[in-house]
């Protein structure tokens, strides 16, 4: 009897426990659970999360001291850890965050769990860390996945497959930081200059802003009864969230200082273009993503244009990280 290829049963895929430790901030959260989708591509996950206790800025920064004393890191974690208890039965750890990454450290130590940790070392004890999962190679010992972003949730990476019809346009607006002083007035100039764009090659028009946003009210009200623009503000529960403006959109506009709505703009594979002050710094993970054609770069000062490239090629994310999750359980069965 002969059996054709389509009619072979699939086999089941391997089931990986996963916890997950977070202290609920999105930008931490949010790489985690994008490592844990494109985990899922080939392994059955269960995943559980644990929260990450409060800790006062000197007891992280004595953590990180300690982790090259390994001993004391585990005398001084179960005093202010309490001596959490977990069901010991996980197969990996993932974080991303350095409380987060101090945290897993105690509970890999305890309970013998590797930890994938999205995010730079920062002098931490990397012999401590199974393996990182970063958008730039760093100076460690420790097995290191660099991937094109930094790891993003599928309903960014599932994007990439769509056509686009490039009639919209997004702006997403961060906030200001050391690297990227933006000022109140540099805002409106950026939602001038977008809607100038938009009005000129005929596209619809979407705005978003994020928690650190100045407050814009005055824009905001004036905006509301512009027709060619649409108002997608985090403060009102009718928004649309950023992945759904993101699947609307074929060009996106990011300040430069919003790293993770970068990635996941970058991720969903439509045309990026970053915002950037004349007093910002060019960071090292942005001029990958210029170099690799991941993204345009527009100068607040400058007449806006639209974003022409992107390379889909570079954007895989999870056959890296399922290569160095089969490596450490082919070394460790």
């Amino acid at each position: 009897m002969k059996f054709h290829k389509h009619n072979l049963p699939m086999l089941p895929k391997p089931t990986l426990s996963i916890l997950i430790v977070h202290d609920q901030r999105a930008g931490h959260l949010n790489p985690s659970l994008g490592v844990c989708d494109q985990i899922a591509e080939s392994f059955e996950t269960k995943i559980n999360q644990i929260r990450t206790p409060d800790l006062k800025k000197w007891c992280v920064s004595l953590l990180k001291k300690l982790s090259w004393y390994p001993i004391l890191f585990d005398r001084f974690a179960r005093i202010i850890y309490k001596n959490t208890v977990i069901q010991p039965h996980y197969d990996l750890i993932i974080c991303s965050g350095m409380p987060n990454l101090l945290y897993a450290i105690y509970l890999s130590r305890t309970y013998h769990v590797p930890i994938y940790y999205a995010g730079d070392t920062r002098k931490v004890n990397d012999a401590l860390i199974q393996c990182t999962i970063t958008a730039l190679p760093q100076n460690i010992q420790a097995q290191q996945v660099v991937l094109a972003t930094p790891p993003v949730k599928k309903e960014f990476t599932q994007l990439q497959t769509n056509p686009l019809d490039l009639k919209s346009a997004l702006l997403v607006l961060g906030g200001p930081t050391t690297e990227h002083p933006f000022q109140t007035t540099d805002y409106e100039i950026i939602i001038s200059k977008f809607l100038k764009l938009c009005s000129d090659h005929h596209l619809t028009a979407y705005i978003t802003n994020s928690r650190r946003t100045p407050d814009l009210a005055l824009t905001w009200n004036t905006l509301k009864n512009n027709a060619n623009v649409q108002l997608q503000l985090i403060h009102d529960p009718q928004s649309k969230k950023f992945s759904e403006l993101t699947q609307l959109s074929s060009y996106i506009f990011v300040t430069e200082d919003s790293t993770s709505m970068l990635a996941e703009a970058i991720q969903s594979g439509r045309f990026i273009s970053s915002i950037y002050t004349p007093n910002s710094v060019f960071e090292a993970l942005n001029k990958k993503y210029l170099h690799e054609g991941l993204m345009s770069r527009q100068a607040l000062n400058e007449t806006f244009s639209l974003p022409k490239q992107r390379n889909l090629a570079k954007l895989n994310l999870s056959h890296p990280i399922i290569a160095a999750i089969q490596h450490y359980l082919d070394a460790h069965p």
